[in-house]
């Protein structure tokens, strides 16, 4: 008697896993995402007093989207309603932060440049009353640029005290982070480029201008760290970094502890979320974490295809329009962290969308 198609699947899938020596992922099997009509890449998620979630994410004028639960999200209007005066006129603004500091939104984001490559990005800052308001730019000149961009000098020029070139081979500079901690304010960002690094900067208590020296490296890689964030539980400060090529479904969130925020020289780099973690997500990474009371949720991405909550299936490379017959899109998902005894972190649980 012929085996039901369902059946015959299921076969075929343990027959390649045995015979070619490789676990063949299983889309139906992925974690779901919570919001694949819209591409929500490099998102940044905040909870407001109202109770309300809100989500920004790289677009043309930063993608936003609203949610009462965290699970549902619908679309709103983007959050930049201009660019600043230095930036290009056109191409997306990349991986932007939101963050309440005092009774002020405040918006940090990469946009376009001139003067280095067509890619290249610095990082600015603009302010909003509400967090679903228009945020208007802050300044005539970037919080963070390297000195060969066209732009007015920046607060931060990537550079080391007593340098005169960056101390990374930089084509610009992204991925704006703040990590609130003890009533300090940083800025976390990466130099784009290979070798990349992931800097700090303390910033003054509203958020807007450097306090103090410039900024110092505190990772380096020879490939690519990106999307840095970091969290205070206790004595320790966790770091949370997106590894490898954004395109790819290799692509991955990883993290590491210190009780000094300035030095990580010995610490462990440790995978949290990967293909293998998360039952098939394409490129796990680009993840930001929310600390909602005891409840610590991170958020982050991955490629879904076909226009389905399907991941994309390797081989993939989103490259140049290379897979654009997938209609590949940067999907939102989430996850409930837990902090174990021996200050590990580990998925507690994946979230699941709530539909209709």
């Amino acid at each position: 008697m012929p085996l039901p198609r369902p059946a015959r699947g299921r076969r075929l899938l343990l027959l390649l896993t045995a015979v070619l020596g490789f676990t063949v992922p299983s889309a139906l099997a992925a974690v779901p995402p919570l919001e694949f009509s819209q591409a929500i890449g490099d998102p940044s998620v905040v909870k407001t007093k109202k109770q309300q979630y809100v989500a920004i994410a790289t677009g043309p004028q930063v993608i936003r989207m609203v949610s009462k639960n965290g699970r549902r999200w619908h679309a709103t209007a983007p959050a930049l309603a201009a660019r600043p005066s230095w930036a290009r006129p056109k191409g997306e603004i990349w991986a932007a932060d939101l963050v309440r500091l005092g009774r002020t939104w405040v918006l940090y984001y990469s946009a376009p440049v001139y003067g280095m490559t067509s890619t290249s990005r610095c990082i600015g800052v603009a302010t909003a009353r509400i967090s679903t308001g228009q945020f208007r730019p802050v300044g005539d000149r970037p919080l963070v640029c390297p000195p060969a961009a066209k732009a007015p000098p920046a607060w931060d020029p990537v550079l080391e005290p007593g340098m005169t070139t960056p101390t990374y081979p930089t084509i610009g500079a992204i991925d704006p982070s703040i990590f609130l901690d003890r009533g300090r304010v940083f800025l976390l960002y990466k130099t784009d480029g290979k070798p990349s690094s992931i800097r700090i900067l303390r910033l003054k208590r509203g958020g807007l201008q450097p306090f103090g020296p410039r900024s110092r490296a505190l990772f380096g890689s020879a490939g690519v760290l990106e999307n840095p964030v970091m969290v205070r539980r206790g004595k320790w400060v966790y770091a949370f970094m997106s590894a490898g090529d954004y395109t790819r479904c290799s692509y991955a969130t990883v993290w590491r502890r210190s009780k000094n925020i300035w030095d990580w020289s010995r610490r462990v780099q440790r995978v949290l979320l990967d293909s293998t973690t998360t039952r098939g997500v394409c490129g796990p990474g680009g993840a930001d974490v929310l600390v909602d009371g005891r409840d610590v949720k991170l958020y982050f991405h991955g490629w879904t295809c076909n226009g389905s909550p399907r991941p994309c299936l390797e081989p993939f490379h989103n490259w140049d329009g290379k897979e654009a017959y997938r209609t590949p899109v940067r999907a939102l998902y989430g996850a409930h962290l837990t902090f174990t005894k021996r200050h590990v972190v580990k998925v507690d649980r994946f979230i699941r969308p709530r539909r209709g």
